[in-house]
């Protein structure tokens, strides 16, 4: 489920993202690349100065959308991912972006409970071939 947050700066979005995942900033400065007094300087104020690619690496080490942290949305969730990140072949992307595929049906299939185990079921009656590591539960 998406966890909506209140609208807020991008310090305030940063903060709130510190403190739910209990990231301290001298962790977050580390991930991002930047040193801990630059940032600790940017979310208390002391300078608007983030640069855009601190900002992304944000983003990508809490898995929010950019769109979250300058306040264009309030649900954290990203929405959009590459398709290797999904691990989904072009052609699969390209039938649900065409509409060969039902988008519908397959947002019911990978969001029920028992999709994963339906899916590891296959692999073993050889459905689809795997190496066997790949699909050990």
């Amino acid at each position: 489920m998406e966890q909506v947050y209140l609208p807020g700066t991008i310090r305030d979005r940063i903060q709130d993202l510190m403190k739910s995942r209990k990231v301290t900033q001298a962790e977050l400065a580390t991930r991002i690349g930047s040193t801990e007094s630059a940032l600790s300087r940017f979310i208390s104020g002391k300078t608007d100065r983030l640069g855009d690619e601190s900002g992304i690496r944000i983003a990508r080490t809490f898995n929010v959308s950019t769109d979250f942290l300058l306040d264009v949305t309030n649900v954290s969730d990203r929405k959009s991912y590459e398709i290797t990140e999904l691990g989904l072949s072009a052609q699969a992307a390209r039938n649900l972006y065409t509409g060969k595929a039902n988008a519908a049906i397959v947002n019911c299939l990978l969001e029920s409970p028992s999709f994963a185990e339906v899916t590891y079921m296959m692999a073993r009656y050889g459905c689809v071939r795997l190496r066997r590591a790949e699909y050990t539960v």
